[in-house]
């Protein structure tokens, strides 16, 4: 089970970064969550317009509706966090996410406690703590630098090979990308991708509730293609070990 889906199947989580993978966590999470609570609405409206991210942004002071799936960016909280952790903490569904860079260490045990379950990603260390799960689960991880060049370079391929196990939406390839490899591509990069694809022969896609689903046109040439690709991958890493 991933991450997402973990988070899935609770209500007040806590996800902890920190300067590297703010944004794009956040990014993430609201592929599926309807709304984002910020003090910082100018900053992330210019984000969501850069990063093609629909979802609404509301004030902490503002009304929700319970049914509402929340994303919080909980470093603009400032000292009112806990307050607003109380009243949000309501809600059906709430992800509070918190850049470790801008926290005063003292309430970290605080935050941590006041929630369901805990993420912390940090450089390429991915630890999960939650009631129900073994204490500080680790995921094995990548370096981030490393892991976002080389999935950038390979990104045509990469969702080759996903849409090969099964037709997918554009924003759904942003979230399996992020969970395989830890890297948030943006829309605004994964479009022109397929877009290529598409122009190449490779892929097909069809209008499902008004959005594009992609699907592979040729599965066996595309898994010659991959194949191909991956022996020439495994070559080159042979060559690199020391």
């Amino acid at each position: 089970m991933d991450i997402n889906e973990i988070i899935g199947l609770t209500k007040h989580s806590l996800h902890l970064c920190d300067n590297t993978n703010f944004k794009e966590i956040i990014f993430t999470y609201l592929l599926d969550y309807d709304v984002l609570i910020t003090e910082n609405t100018e900053f992330w409206k210019e984000e969501f317009s850069k990063n093609k991210i629909n979802a609404k942004i509301k004030k902490p002071n503002s009304k929700l509706e319970k049914s509402e799936k929340v994303v919080v960016d909980g470093s603009s909280l400032k000292n009112n966090f806990l307050k607003y952790e109380k009243k949000l903490g309501k809600l059906s569904q709430v992800v509070c996410v918190y850049n470790l860079n801008s926290l005063d260490s003292s309430i970290i045990k605080e935050l941590v406690a006041s929630h369901d379950k805990m993420i912390l990603s940090v450089n390429d260390i991915r630890m999960l703590s939650n009631k129900n799960f073994d204490e500080g689960k680790r995921l094995e991880g990548l370096d981030p630098k490393i892991a976002e060049r080389l999935v950038k370079k390979e990104l045509k391929n990469i969702l080759l090979g996903i849409l090969l196990r099964k037709p997918m939406y554009g924003t759904e390839l942003v979230k399996k990308v992020y969970i395989k490899f830890g890297v948030f591509i943006s829309p605004g990069m994964i479009y022109p991708a397929l877009h290529e694809l598409k122009k190449e022969g490779l892929l097909k896609y069809e209008y499902k509730l008004k959005n594009k689903i992609y699907s592979v046109i040729q599965k066996e040439q595309t898994k010659i293609l991959l194949d191909e690709h991956t022996k020439i991958n495994s070559l080159i890493s042979q060559s690199l070990q020391t």
